[in-house]
């Protein structure tokens, strides 16, 4: 006795099998976020370095939390590359979600830093 395994979508004639606008869409939208997160970063990380940053030097972050803000290039390099990695196997909802990773992360650190971090 074989086991049976279910029919592939294009064997029931779905139309839409193979289709990978959606997976094309949000992989824009991922790294388009990922990308505008990574150009404010830049700006933040200018003033960081260069200490003529305003407000975030205000913020006067120290030990993991510095590294953590540091840290956000590496996250988007890393969630670019999974994602096509993802992509090319045709892992489609695995790969849009690493590649809209980098700006849930952003988002959780900024909630993070008000509400978790000690003034």
């Amino acid at each position: 006795m074989t086991a049976q395994t279910a029919p592939s979508p294009a064997a029931i004639g779905d139309p839409h099998a193979g289709d990978r606008t959606g997976t094309i869409l949000g992989a824009f939208a991922g790294m388009v976020g990922g990308g505008a997160v990574l150009f404010f970063w830049t700006m933040g990380a200018l003033g960081l370095l260069g200490r003529n940053g305003g407000t975030i030097l205000d913020l006067q972050l120290e030990g993991a939390w510095r590294t953590l803000f540091l840290a956000y290039p590496f996250l988007f390099v890393a969630a670019v590359v999974a994602g096509a990695a993802l992509a090319a196997v045709r892992r489609d909802l695995e790969a849009v979600g690493v590649l809209g990773l980098p700006v849930v992360a952003a988002v959780a650190y900024y909630l993070a830093l008000i509400h978790l971090r000690p003034v």
